[in-house]
């Protein structure tokens, strides 16, 4: 899970502002939970865009979280599987910006997250899309499959989603997904998945993004 590439609290791994994941925050003084929140760009950016009343943050390497802290209302350090925040149905959002593919039982930690969140709570998750045409390429006509230093077969990397795997993890946790968007980047491919009508839609795009609310027939 540790790589050295991702131990500065200035590389460009941790200072994300992710603006697709802002824009499914509504805005309001939401309280909200950011796991692997890396150097706080995203906090800093709902903050500043009145999203934001209060963000708690999770991130792994100190340094990162250090600066973090400066915006951050509180930020823990550690790895997230292996603690028990001291929270029950306290956050409006629950945001995970590319983290879960990062542990090794993210089901966990989405179960987790359901018993954090407020009841009309929405939890946010964006993670690589192994389905990616790319991906199944190499695989299925070189055998390839090369680790790298990022991407979606980023080294760091422990697991591996498609859109249904996700939904299925989702679900299982309690979750009723009410958006889910395939990040498409190029223009090429948002050229070719409009004119497919979306068909290709999920080897076209690099990454997932999803927002649920908790389903109703379960605390």
């Amino acid at each position: 899970m540790l790589n050295t590439a991702h131990q500065s609290a200035t590389d460009e791994y941790y200072n994300q502002p992710r603006p697709s994941i802002l824009s499914h925050v509504r805005p309001g003084p939401n309280r909200i939970l950011d796991l692997g929140c890396g150097s706080g760009a995203l906090g800093r950016n709902l903050l500043a865009a009145g999203k934001a009343a209060e963000v708690v943050g999770v991130e792994l390497f100190d340094a990162a979280a250090q600066v973090a802290s400066t915006h951050y209302a509180k930020t823990y350090v550690g790895d997230i599987e292996g603690m028990d925040l001291p929270y029950e149905r306290a956050f409006d959002y629950v945001i995970c910006g590319d983290i879960l593919e990062h542990l090794r039982e993210p089901e966990a930690v989405v179960t987790k997250a359901h018993r954090w969140l407020k009841d009309e709570g929405r939890f946010i998750c964006s993670v690589p899309n192994v389905r990616y045409w790319r991906i199944a390429y190499e695989l299925a006509l070189k055998g390839a499959w090369d680790y790298g230093d990022a991407g979606i077969l980023d080294k760091t990397h422990l697991r591996f989603f498609t859109r249904a795997s996700c939904l299925r993890m989702l679900s299982t946790a309690g979750f009723v997904v009410t958006s889910s968007q395939m990040l498409i980047y190029g223009r090429r491919y948002r050229l070719l998945n409009r004119l497919t009508l979306t068909a290709l839609e999920d080897l076209c795009g690099t990454q997932l993004l999803l927002v649920a609310r908790k389903a109703k027939d379960r605390s």
